[in-house]
């Protein structure tokens, strides 16, 4: 069989294997989401405690009613003792029931079944916009003591330095910032550091828990003057163990509406339809009264789909099959993954431009690389170590090769003066309080001395013409591959699906096995076509 005979059946069986692919996620993510649809769901709450005053009081917070949820029916029995009230905390509107006792006893208990109806289309009517008075903004705006520590020094800096990178004036800006900032710059795991959900640990470990990520963006809104608070609620999955998950709303005067983000999960503006908060402005979804407290105070919490099939009402053993699913990763790796996997869509437009269109590149990879640099580096600063870099390179270059030295020590001597003229430029972009991020750094660092050195052995075999050829056919593809690459949905959909690879593979032998004329020879031999 003849090697176009096997490149024809590869580039098939690979298109179809990718459509298979492709056509059984999206099938999938369509089951997960319908098994959502119009569904009734069971959330329990068990609380044990010990009433040792008088007048001891718990309150259990109710599941909020939204465009898409809606309590059902409300199943309360607790002992026999205590005495069952209701009640709406302002401004908030968090709905409550209360369990209450006169008497001590060490042992009470209570059990509250909620029946949610779940429907992700919607219908039941979207929250009213709402103006906050001045006692509401000002309750948004307050320090809580050590939880939402706003006047902290260290608070203070981190907003300073918030507002050198986007400006002071901007508030939208910095809140992208801050969000940013809490959902990818703080891991929640660090090895040999322990998490504390604090926001001063936050700060000053750099790593924090998912409630310590709400409570930091929720100080640094405040600092700011932006109206935050804090929301616990629960994800409706088949679970018999569930923790609380606490996400921020932030409020925006230009629409009056309050926006859920969610820092640890990625979420901005718009929460997944299986979350319901319960409790808002606050973090605890069973509580107790401060003047009258309960001792020992135990709750846990668990979820049931209500007349679900078996499947789904054991979908809590997960399957080998979920190591195909990258999205469920932490939030802060979604952004190093999505980069590696927009590599090979680089490397297809760089494979077509040289080998279809004509247009001579350093090496296939140079031009993804270098679009990618500038696509995770902010313009600003990517652009001021990028001159640095070629003017260091380009001058230790030009001094380096009278020596002639062998390439190896060479390009270890220009990446040395490169790197000390990095250092100090961004030294001294600090000392102007204009920090350049690590990824405007490193990206073009790297990249930008490859391409300093191919430059000029280039120059050296084949002449300053043919290198500058390059150089600028370099330029053109990576300015193609930016604005490709730098479309945010093609790194989400490739993060979702990765199997649409295969294709880029087909794609990849199909134009390999190309040996037509290129579309830049064609119009140079244009007057030549012209006369036969």
């Amino acid at each position: 069989m003849s090697s176009r005979s096997l490149s024809q059946i590869a580039i098939l069986a690979l298109l179809l294997i990718g459509g298979i692919g492709l056509i059984a996620r999206y099938s999938a993510r369509q089951s997960e989401r319908l098994a959502l649809e119009d569904s009734l769901w069971r959330l329990t709450y068990n609380v044990e405690f010990q009433a040792t005053a008088e007048d001891t009081v718990v309150r259990f917070a109710r599941p909020a009613d939204g465009d898409r949820v809606r309590v059902e029916s409300i199943g309360f029995t607790h002992s026999n003792s205590l005495k069952e009230s209701r009640t709406v905390l302002r401004p908030s509107g968090t709905r409550l029931l209360q369990a209450s006792t006169s008497q001590t006893a060490d042992k009470l208990w209570a059990r509250i079944q909620f029946l949610i109806r779940l429907r992700p289309s919607g219908g039941w009517g979207r929250p009213p916009m709402t103006n906050l008075s001045g006692d509401a903004r000002a309750r948004y705006l307050r320090e809580e003591r050590t939880v939402i520590p706003i006047h902290s020094s260290a608070v203070q800096e981190k907003l300073r330095a918030a507002e050198g990178k986007v400006g002071p004036d901007s508030k939208a800006a910095i809140l992208h910032w801050i969000f940013e900032y809490c959902s990818h710059e703080l891991p929640t795991e660090v090895p040999g550091k322990s998490a504390n959900d604090t926001v001063l640990g936050a700060l000053k470990d750099e790593v924090t828990t998912p409630l310590g990520k709400a409570r930091l963006m929720v100080t640094l809104c405040r600092a700011r003057g932006i109206p935050a608070r804090l929301v616990t609620g629960f994800e409706l999955k088949q679970q018999s163990k569930v923790v609380p998950h606490t996400w921020v709303e932030v409020f925006e005067d230009s629409d009056s509406r309050w926006w859920p983000f969610d820092p640890h999960n990625g979420h901005t503006r718009r929460m997944p339809e299986s979350f319901v908060p319960v409790r808002i402005d606050g973090e605890q979804v069973v509580w107790t009264r401060q003047s009258a407290p309960a001792e020992n105070l135990r709750s846990d919490y668990s979820i049931v789909r209500d007349n679900a099939k078996e499947s789904i009402r054991h979908n809590e053993k997960q399957s080998p099959s979920v190591v195909f699913d990258l999205t469920r990763l932490p939030i802060e790796m979604h952004e190093v993954l999505a980069l590696l996997l927009l590599l090979p869509l680089g490397a297809l437009i760089t494979a077509f431009f040289r080998n279809i269109v004509g247009i001579p590149t350093f090496g296939t990879f140079a031009p993804a690389l270098f679009a990618v640099s500038f696509i995770y580096a902010d313009w600003d600063s990517g652009l001021v170590i990028l001159a640095v870099v070629l003017a260091a390179g380009l001058a230790g270059r030009a001094v380096v090769g009278r020596l002639r030295l062998l390439m190896v020590p060479r390009l270890s001597i220009i990446l040395t003066t490169i790197i000390l003229c990095v250092v100090f430029g961004v030294s001294a972009l600090d000392y102007i309080n204009w920090t350049p991020s690590a990824n405007a750094v490193l990206l073009p660092l790297v990249i930008v001395t490859i391409l300093i050195e191919r430059f000029y052995v280039t120059t050296e075999e084949d002449g300053a013409g043919y290198a500058a050829q390059l150089a600028a056919g370099t330029v053109c593809v990576s300015a193609v591959c930016y604005l490709v690459l730098g479309w945010d949905d093609v790194g989400k959909a490739i993060l979702v699906y990765p199997e649409a690879h295969l294709i880029t593979i087909a794609l990849f032998i199909a134009i390999g096995r190309y040996a037509g004329y290129r579309l830049i020879e064609l119009w140079r031999f244009r007057d030549l076509v012209n006369k036969n």
